[in-house]
């Protein structure tokens, strides 16, 4: 199994996380759909923080491809930077106190000739707050840098539906998946 979701060090980071205040995050404005290029900054308690999508090479599914991959890292204000030519980033004010976060992976299978591949990874991250709003970031796409940006309530629900995955295989490849929400509290 090839797993590029969140590592021990980034969950338990994550979990400390709770408890503090979000104050804001930092993206390239919308231009037409909640979606910005690449990495969003995350200030919380005095601290910064980067989340990315970075295509890697990835061998799984019987191939290798680039694969977008999900990651957050502390880092220093200086680092989160547009990827956009002439980008101008943007501050979104949050300013309330995180009570949960979930983290969302999803376990993808392909069977072919008997033999099967799995891909186990992080589709997004969804911040719970003392108000009662939610802010989730997610990656829909394996191909993509995009990162989605979501404020609202029941955001996990509204993550890509995993039959997306299930779709436009060759005959002969069996798709199958399963989605995991890990709650830190």
């Amino acid at each position: 199994m090839v797993d590029i979701s969140f590592d021990h060090t980034t969950m338990a980071m994550l979990k400390n996380l709770v408890g503090k205040t979000f104050e804001y995050y930092s993206c390239d404005p919308f231009i037409f759909t909640p979606k910005v290029i690449g990495i969003v900054g995350l200030y919380i308690d005095g601290e910064s923080y980067k989340l990315t999508s970075k295509l890697e090479v990835v061998e799984c599914f019987f191939d290798k491809d680039d694969f977008a991959v999900m990651r957050i890292t502390p880092c220093q204000p200086c680092e989160i930077v547009t990827r956009m030519v002439d980008g101008q980033l943007i501050d979104t004010p949050v300013q309330d106190r995180i009570v949960r976060i979930d983290v969302v992976n999803d376990l993808e299978t392909v069977t072919h000739d008997g033999k099967r591949s799995q891909l186990l990874s992080t589709k997004g991250v969804v911040f719970y707050l003392a108000s009662g709003n939610e802010i989730s970031f997610e990656l829909k796409t394996w191909f993509s840098e995009m990162i989605h940006i979501r404020r609202g309530y029941g955001l996990v629900k509204e993550f890509r539906p995993l039959d997306h995955f299930l779709e436009g295989w060759k005959a002969g490849y069996v798709p199958d998946s399963e989605r995991e929400v890990v709650t830190l509290d």
